[in-house]
């Protein structure tokens, strides 16, 4: 519909921009007072004009002066793709466009591969399989192991473990008297207690809750919140993998998702996590699952990348979970820990050093690229840091420079009981 007179109306302002992780755009809905059943963002389509039949992404908040900025993920788009796009805007008196606009996603990174070692572990059951690298990334020196698990023969599955206390992974593995087989860190914590999503033997415990737009106390977004979802890995009780996004709504009920609630620092907010927002809900079951963020990979796709928004440093238009400061950014290099899953259902555990002369560690986007070298078609990063840490058996792998945390979560591979 064209808007006349005092009719509602939408328009993009400015230009609708790609980069290889998403699409952006500023618009100006105008003269809804009083209209009821409002509802705006951007609509696409690689064939025909878009409508609201079409894919859509519903819009953060709108600022006072009617102007929203919002992007589209590319988990919803498809890299080599052309997309028309137009901002919509439907209240009880209709439905209105905005002009269109063509636009594709760049070029997205590729995978890194490095060369790896087999290690032979007596601990471990044919199940697993540990490898070790000290190839360079990137120029720097690197340390790092993963394992691969096939949970398909029914001897081994993964388990998250959530402590009475703070541990070490050391003490933690020990505690299963032989069951553990491999374990790592989990998800972030805050004065000892767990924070995020937890699923263990299909129970669900804790939140997702808003969070900070900043942890350093002098900046204007430390009493910014924001509304997110947080990126979960988890199996069903046949041993299935699964990333997904995971929300809370007011009433702590837990809700997951195939797409980010797609919050921007310092732009519009997004409402409360609902079952219908970001989009519907969807099922799922996992016996075991643990969030933590952001998604390394979701679809072989990496969602996010260091595009800064005009707002400037630390304003990232694709960090959409919100992670802080000393884990997300383009020169931000401690050591990791990550979980994901390939084609085949088989469950990579990865962790490197970083912070010492013989590793620098890896950016978020690294470990992604990493992840997908190592055939991931899903992965979460886990916390990192001084909390990364890998035991097999009763040996501890990693470097222990500066002690060996005690941590409130942990998952790895398990007898199957």
């Amino acid at each position: 519909m064209v808007a006349l007179g005092d009719e509602p109306s939408i328009a993009i302002i400015g230009s609708i921009k790609a980069n290889s992780t998403c699409i952006s755009s500023s618009y100006q809905v105008t003269n809804i007072a009083g209209q009821t059943n409002v509802k705006y963002g951007l609509c696409w389509s690689t064939e025909n004009t878009p409508t609201i039949n079409d894919q859509k992404q519903n819009g953060p908040e709108v600022a006072e002066d009617g102007k929203v900025f919002q992007v589209i993920p590319n988990t919803l788009l498809d890299y080599g793709k052309s997309y028309k796009v137009r901002a919509f805007l439907t209240t009880s008196t209709g439905t209105y466009y905005s002009a269109e606009s063509t636009v594709s996603l760049k070029t997205e990174p590729q995978a890194i591969q490095l060369t790896w070692n087999k290690l032979t572990k007596s601990t471990l059951p044919a199940e697993i399989e540990l490898y070790e690298t000290t190839s360079n990334l990137n120029g720097s020196n690197f340390h790092a192991w993963y394992a691969i698990g096939d949970l398909s023969t029914g001897k081994v599955e993964v388990r998250v473990h959530i402590p009475s206390s703070p541990a070490t992974i050391d003490t933690q593995s020990a505690s299963f008297n032989g069951d553990c087989y491999l374990l790592v860190n989990g998800g972030y914590f805050y004065n000892g207690n767990h924070t995020g999503i937890a699923v263990i033997n299909s129970i669900k415990s804790g939140s997702v809750s808003a969070v900070r737009g900043s942890l350093k106390t002098g900046d204007t977004e430390y009493n910014s919140m924001y509304n997110v979802t947080r990126g979960t890995f988890g199996v069903d009780a046949s041993g299935k993998p699964n990333v997904v996004w995971t929300g809370t709504d007011a009433s702590s009920n837990v809700f997951y998702f195939d797409r980010p609630l797609p919050s921007v620092k310092g732009e519009n907010k997004y409402g409360i996590v609902t079952n219908e927002n970001p989009t519907a809900a969807i099922s799922w079951s996992p016996k075991y699952a643990l969030s933590a963020g952001p998604v390394l990979l979701k679809d072989k796709k990496i969602p996010f990348d260091f595009t800064e928004t005009s707002k400037g440093t630390d304003y990232y238009l694709s960090n959409y979970e919100i992670i802080p400061y000393d884990i997300f950014g383009a020169n931000v290099t401690p050591d990791r820990t990550a979980i994901g899953y390939r084609e085949d259902g088989k469950v990579v555990i990865f962790i490197c050093d970083g912070r010492i002369t013989a590793s620098g560690g890896a950016t978020l986007t690294e470990l992604a690229q990493i992840m997908k070298g190592l055939g991931c078609v899903g992965a979460i990063n886990l916390d990192g840091g001084g909390s990364t840490g890998m035991v097999v058996g009763d040996e501890h792998l990693n470097d222990m420079t500066g002690g060996n945390r005690a941590v409130v979560s942990t998952i790895g591979f398990f007898k199957k009981n």
